[in-house]
């Protein structure tokens, strides 16, 4: 039993060490003992307390995934242990990021992320109970992490409740002010740290089902503070065929930090010490009446509320200083009343919405401030103050006229009044009506089709003379038929085709200045067929064509003058094959063709047959985009673990046509130059591996 104990310790080691968020590079080495220290004593002290009589099972999860898209790698990776170990019940999570940034000059930009939660629980008597709980945070790019060890009693007055309380100690590492060139110093601040939670678990009291839970955490990390505050209840109520449901949350956090300067603070004499404290209050609730008025016909009201104040100070502010604390507070209410009718072959509800926002931002020492300081910091500040009311009826019926035709309707309207004070020009109204028809045919097990419709008109009005001008309405229609066919077990035919049309207009246009109504016109076909050609070997075929047309537009005469042609293809053939153990390989093909008014294109001219001179030109002209390469995937199943491979190669090429007249030295030369164009190779791949124990 003694060698279990110290497999088990060796294990828990090497899960701190190694995969508790351990840098790859060595410079950071370091952090990764440092992180893993704490919770080694919590695990020396689980194990000498723990029973040497009884060792259940443990459980190991681990999920893993790498990535390289372009100029970015990803690694995350997940792990999670429970197990009993003698009386304690151990939870330990750990979820590590790691991102890396090719950039210009070839060098990787890392930025890593690591966050570890240890739980120990054990009982000491019927009701009472000990627990730890240790928490390891860092942060790579920005030298900073976080660690917390506390012990708590837990205490089960009755069956549904559970109280605890913890004390223990905290540390908090960040980076401190920059004096002059030199880098900005690392700041390590540790004191005492205090938590409470209350969890009463979903119980019935006088007809209501009541759930609450509240939790608290104080760290007094001298000279700093953090504090977390959450409280959340709710309450539901059956009243023969209505409901009453209501939920409220309440949240505070307070986070101080090291700034060099905030965002008003910019360019402030600031003490090395100097501390922003940042508290931030939250409200949450809701409430949901439904109430039945006849059969098959249900009244649904809901009321939503938000409310949240967030206040920066500097309590460390050296004398000289003159800082810029602020108060920040936005309200937002919504409430919905809506009708729901549903019988056997109808669905039909209508409901109708209101809401309001609003944001205001002030200077709360303004008493304090030179007035030329807090005329300008006001203006700053009011820019971003804004009221938003909206009022929406919406709407959708859908019903099956014979057991093989079934027709969906849906529609909108929202006005959307946007006020902002007289130094932000932004104050518009705006109005958005949406409209949708969809008619569903299934004639047989095989064949179904169906034909969408889709309509939308916004109008966008600016109050301010400054921006009418951008006042604007766009309206657009859309229609796209698609078709599933199966004619036999083995083989699935989708055909899809859409045609768009967006029209933008100016509500006018000043004098002396060219419309700028523009037209949108798309056509798209789509498709895909997928084969089984063996029973374990299917063949699979995806294309598309797209022909989207750009114009001026002349809405009086409803003409447009063309000025741009976006053309693309895409094809995609797969073969996969495999049960447990499946692979895909396949080809993937894209094509875009379209006008750019300047093309850039380099070339170089030979002075001897040794040296050559590097020349560009820009003209107008016609760019394609053709990428093209293998795609390969690879999946693999085995009890609990799980793992996917996906990997691809699109070798791009950007070639060029000009228009217009060029150098006739060096025509022939240029022209070659833009038919060859410019190559690259985009490798792709992802990892990602999950298994259990």
């Amino acid at each position: 039993m003694e060698d279990n104990r110290w497999i088990i310790f060796i294990f828990m080691y090497s899960v701190v060490a190694h995969l508790s968020g351990r840098p790859v590079r060595p410079i950071t080495k370091m952090h990764g003992a440092s992180r893993s220290r704490w919770l080694l004593i919590v695990c020396v002290l689980v194990l000498g307390l723990s029973s040497n009589r009884s060792w259940a099972q443990s459980s190991l999860q681990q999920e893993t995934e790498f990535a390289r898209e372009v100029n970015r790698y990803r690694w995350s990776s997940v792990t999670a242990w429970n197990a009993n170990l003698g009386p304690w019940q151990i939870d330990m999570t750990n979820r590590f990021i790691s991102d890396a940034y090719l950039q210009y000059d070839n060098r990787l930009r890392f930025r890593d992320e690591d966050r570890l939660n240890f739980t120990a629980v054990r009982p000491i008597r019927p009701r009472f109970g000990a627990s730890i709980h240790g928490d390891l945070d860092w942060f790579g790019s920005g030298r900073a992490s976080s660690q917390s060890l506390l012990f708590g009693i837990q205490m089960n007055p009755f069956t549904a409740l559970k109280l605890e309380t913890a004390v223990g100690v905290g540390s908090d590492r960040r980076p401190g002010i920059v004096q002059g060139d030199q880098r900005a110093p690392s700041r390590v601040d540790t004191g005492p740290a205090v938590a409470v939670s209350v969890d009463l678990e979903p119980r019935e009291i006088q007809g209501y089902q009541v759930s609450f839970y509240s939790d608290a955490a104080w760290q007094r990390i001298a000279p700093r503070r953090v504090g977390d505050l959450m409280l959340a209840a709710a309450a539901a109520r059956s009243f023969g065929s209505g409901r009453l449901e209501s939920r409220a949350r309440y949240s505070s956090r307070r986070r101080d930090t090291y700034q060099a300067a905030s965002f008003l603070n910019r360019g402030q004499i600031r003490d090395p010490e100097s501390i922003e404290a940042t508290t931030s209050d939250t409200l949450d609730a809701n409430v949901l009446v439904q109430v039945p008025v006849i059969s098959g016909l249900r009244v649904i009201a809901q009321a939503d509320i938000r409310l949240n104040q967030r206040r920066i100070r500097t309590p460390r502010a050296p004398e000289e200083s003159i800082t810029f604390e602020t108060n920040f507070a936005r309200q937002a209410f919504t409430g919905q009343l809506g009708l729901h009718y549903e019988r056997e072959r109808v669905d039909a509800r209508l409901r109708a919405e209101y809401g309001a926002i609003n944001e205001r931002r002030v200077l709360s020492n303004r008493d304090e401030l030179p007035p030329s300081e807090v005329a300008q910091k006001r203006t700053l500040l009011q820019q971003a103050d804004y009221d938003e009311g909206v009022f929406a009826v919406s709407g959708n019926v859908r019903g099956d006229i014979f057991p093989a035709l079934s027709v969906l309707f849906s529609g909108s309207s929202r006005i959307v009044r946007h006020d902002t004070p007289l130094v932000n020009l932004d104050d518009r109204d705006e109005v958005y009506h949406t409209a949708m028809f969809t008619l569903s045919h299934r004639r047989n097990r095989h064949l179904r089709v169906e034909a969408r419709m889709f309509g939308s008109y916004h109008h966008t009005v600016f109050l301010n003379a400054e921006r009418s001008a951008e006042n604007n309405i766009q309206r657009t229609l859309r229609l796209r038929p698609s078709m599933d066919w199966t004619p036999s077990s083995q083989t699935r035919i989708r055909l899809a085709s859409e045609v768009r049309a967006t029209y933008t207009t100016d509500d006018f246009v000043l004098p002396g200045r060219r419309s700028s109504d523009q037209s949108a016109r798309e056509m798209r076909l789509e498709s895909e067929i997928e084969h089984r050609v063996f029973s374990d070997t299917d063949l699979r075929l995806s294309a598309s064509f797209s022909d989207l047309r750009l114009g001026r537009l002349r809405w009086e005469e409803f003409t447009e003058i063309p000025f741009d042609t976006l053309r693309t293809y895409s094809a995609w053939l797969r073969i996969q094959s495999g049960r447990r153990l499946r692979g895909e390989l396949g080809w993937r093909t894209f094509l875009r063709s379209d006008y750019d008014r300047a093309i850039t294109v380099q070339y170089q001219l030979p002075n001897d047959e040794v040296t050559s001179t590097r020349g560009s030109i820009t003209r107008r002209g016609k760019r394609w985009i053709i990428q093209t390469g293998p795609s390969g995937a690879l999946y693999w199943t085995q009890g609990q673990t799980t793992l996917r491979l996906d990997a691809w190669a699109n070798w791009q090429q950007l070639r060029y046509r000009l228009y217009g007249q060029l150098p006739a030295a060096n025509a022939e030369i240029i022209r070659r130059a833009a038919r060859r164009g410019t190559r690259r190779l985009i490798p792709l791949i992802s990892l990602s591996v999950y298994w259990q124990l």
